[in-house]
């Protein structure tokens, strides 16, 4: 943390806060800035579960080729194309979980939130989050997307622009224009 302020909530206050008119508070994120990081989040998980996948099934096929099965490529009949499928769908959310997880937890934000200002905190103190938190709003992820986006078009309503994962795990993601310092691991208390 820059400087000598004594908390996280102190260094978002006087570069945050001080930013604003004395009537505002805190400059919530709404539902479409967040829908533009997610889409970046998302691009940018597609692509290194698809290296992934390719690494993975590029490791699978040269080992069955040197098996001697006689089958060059297996992912070509329909159910291979099913399994390799599946096989994407579980590297993207092991992906996602960790990603999610790690980034908001240690840096406040994502890459797709960081260029557009957007950090999550801890609702009641506007401090980091916590790990339990983090990996609690990483999985209510899953009940936002059901049913049908619901849990995140909550965001657009929502007085806070809080989403359901931000209401479960809470948390509320904000706008600022200055970085949150990076987290150092080990010096907090992680639950």
């Amino acid at each position: 943390m820059p400087g000598n302020f004594r908390s996280l909530t102190e260094w978002l206050r006087l570069t945050y806060l001080e930013e604003m008119n004395e009537n505002a508070s805190v400059r919530y994120a709404g539902f479409w800035i967040r829908f533009v990081a997610e889409v970046i989040d998302s691009l940018i998980l597609t692509l290194a579960a698809w290296l992934l996948q390719l690494l993975v099934v590029g490791i699978y096929s040269w080992v069955r080729k040197l098996a001697g099965d006689g089958v060059e490529f297996p992912f070509s009949t329909p159910r291979g194309a099913f399994v390799l499928q599946l096989i994407n769908a579980v590297i993207y959310t092991i992906l996602a979980a960790v990603y999610y997880t790690i980034a908001h937890y240690r840096y406040g934000t994502t890459l797709g939130k960081k260029p557009l200002g957007i950090y999550v905190v801890n609702h009641e103190t506007l401090e980091w989050i916590s790990l339990k938190q983090s990996v609690v709003r990483t999985f209510g992820y899953i009940l936002s997307y059901l049913p049908f986006l619901i849990g995140y078009l909550m965001a657009a309503f929502h007085p806070e622009k809080r989403a359901l994962h931000d209401l479960i795990a809470g948390t509320v993601s904000i706008r600022r224009s200055q970085s949150l310092p990076v987290r150092k691991l080990g010096d907090e208390d992680i639950l």
